[in-house]
């Protein structure tokens, strides 16, 4: 369903498009807790309480509505952590052809900018699974929890990850404190179920666009899997537009489908609030 191959990639900014595997990184040496050195990355984008919405659109067509917002800053086993949380649902002719309710969350260490929990809990279609991440970057290791509910099956994981690794909805925030330029490439790994993604952003133009909440001036940057030809072999592609202040606020996101593209456009608050209230 056409709905279907784009909405995930909108909703919870997974940096693919549906049918796209990951490619799994092999095993990294185990590092002891007590020598383990947390890196420091600068951050002035993002700070305490942040809450932005989003229309989300197939075509002209509204399909639904998002949110991404920062619930404050708590303590994550002895560190800070961002408490990041993003909710969508589907709306009007496409909620009857292909329900969607979203809620995914995620704990980012507030001085490093790395990952350190993620759970998710998704309604798509017939399609539901709620499954909890617990992420040792000292240790390189992750513990996965996941139950299918759509098919009674309870599964869990653990294995050995790269140093530094993102969660899907956290990578979008790292990418917010990166130095944009136009022509520049940032990498990162970013973990997903139990695969890792090799991503490579890179920053293709500057330009000044118009949506609900206003003009603004973004940079358009495109994630692309360091696999030459594995993503674009697809023939899709995910694009998002951040201003060009030091916010980098995510304005815009959109992925082609089936047939056209679907996208993700910021919303004036207000109007948000009333829409995200709506039966």
């Amino acid at each position: 369903m056409v709905f279907e191959r784009g909405a995930r990639a909108l909703f919870i900014l997974v940096l693919s498009v549906s049918g796209l595997e990951a490619v799994e990184i092999s095993s990294a040496p185990i590092v002891a807790v007590s020598t383990y050195p947390w890196r420091t990355v600068p951050n002035t984008a993002f700070r305490g309480e942040e809450h932005l919405f989003f229309v989300v659109k197939w075509g002209l067509v509204t399909a639904g509505y998002s949110t991404l917002s920062i619930h404050g800053v708590e303590p994550v086993r002895g560190r800070p952590a961002y408490h990041i949380v993003s909710e969508a649902r589907s709306g009007g002719m496409v909620s009857a052809l292909y329900k969607v309710e979203d809620h995914n969350e995620a704990w980012l260490d507030q001085d490093a900018l790395v990952s350190i929990r993620y759970e998710k809990r998704i309604k798509e279609g017939k399609y539901r699974i709620e499954e909890s991440t617990l992420i040792d970057q000292p240790k390189r290791r992750y513990h996965l929890q996941s139950y299918r509910l759509d098919k009674n099956l309870y599964e869990q994981k653990e294995g050995n990850l790269p140093p530094n690794v993102l969660d899907v909805l956290s990578s979008l925030y790292y990418v917010r404190v990166l130095p944009l330029a136009v022509g520049q490439s940032y990498t990162m790994d970013v973990l997903s179920g139990d695969k890792v993604y090799p991503l490579e952003v890179k920053v293709e133009k500057r330009e000044k666009i118009k949506v609900a909440a206003g003009k603004f001036d973004t940079f358009q940057v495109e994630p692309l899997l360091r696999a030459p030809g594995i993503f674009i072999s697809k023939g899709k592609k995910l694009e998002v537009w951040l201003t060009a202040d030091e916010r980098h606020l995510p304005v815009r996101m959109r992925t082609e489908v089936f047939i056209g593209h679907v996208s993700a456009e910021l919303l004036p608050p207000p109007k948000a609030v009333t829409r995200l209230a709506a039966p």
